[in-house]
């Protein structure tokens, strides 16, 4: 099915898709930065997932979203061929499962703030040139120097397993941005799982009952948490993300509208016989 809509608002979507992108890219450099810190013998194959989860997450989320779109925008109904099928759900449950991946991966990342211990070391200022780095945020780690090594005279806390050091405002700000990421991933699941549940039952002919406006009501609620969710990590700081969660709820805006039309015109169809 095609929905007719306006070039400016087709220019608009293709617009947001490409910053995604864009997107996609920053965090794959943000992640090996960061790696660089956080794994100083190099990243093994293991520990891909841990130290490159937000890239290798946003480019599932990206190929699934474009595959979304073909299913709800465009490819017709009536054209579309069996191979097609099959090759769109073979990359679905393939995306799918990189996403759950990549949601472990989230979880597994909470081995940094949560390692932290009070530091009862010497004088921080000592380690200058040395292998600890400073943790800024959860991508951000200096090299301890002589302005951030005062900030570690007072109270410090390590995680040597991660050769990192932080005073105990960075480390809640660690701490709150990792449970974000938790809980951001965990509902954008939620909700990737309703939307192929539904076009996969084409729930139109579920289009009007009690049953269609209650899971469409649970979404809204979900896309609340995450609009939380983005407000909160502006709020922290962090305008990337804040941005990047943004774009999505808007990437899965038009999703919806394309969902909505689809359900209402096979609704009609169905309706005047056309369809079973």
């Amino acid at each position: 099915m095609i929905v007719k809509t306006g070039k400016l608002y087709q220019t608009f979507k293709y617009l947001v898709y490409a910053a995604l992108a864009v997107n996609t890219g920053h965090f794959f450099v943000e992640n090996f930065t960061s790696s660089a810190t956080t794994y100083e013998g190099g990243v093994s194959l293991s520990d891909i997932i841990v130290a490159y989860t937000d890239s290798i997450d946003t480019a599932a989320w990206l190929v699934l979203l474009l595959l979304l779109e073909l299913e709800t925008f465009v490819l017709p109904d009536d054209r579309i061929r069996a191979w097609i099928e099959w090759t769109i759900n073979i990359l679905t449950v393939l995306c799918g499962a990189i996403i759950l991946y990549a949601l472990y991966g989230y979880w597994a990342t909470l081995w940094i703030p949560l390692g932290f211990e009070l530091y009862s070391g010497p004088d921080p200022c000592t380690l200058i040139g040395g292998e600890l780095s400073f943790a800024v945020d959860l991508d951000e780690f200096l090299p301890i120097d002589a302005q951030n090594c005062t900030a570690l005279a007072g109270e410090a806390y390590i995680n040597a397993k991660a050769n990192l050091m932080a005073t105990p405002e960075n480390l809640s700000l660690l701490k709150r941005l990792a449970w974000t990421d938790v809980i951001n991933a965990s509902v954008w699941v939620i909700i990737v799982a309703v939307l192929e549940a539904e076009v996969y039952l084409q729930s139109s002919k579920l289009f009007g009952t009690k049953f269609f406006f209650a899971y469409k009501s649970s979404k809204i609620l979900l896309y609340g948490i995450l609009f939380v969710c983005a407000f909160y990590w502006g709020m922290l700081g962090e305008p990337w993300d804040a941005w990047d969660a943004f774009l999505w709820l808007v990437a899965f805006f038009f999703i919806e509208m394309n969902m909505l039309t689809w359900q209402e015109e096979n609704a009609e169809r169905r309706a005047a016989g056309l369809i079973k």
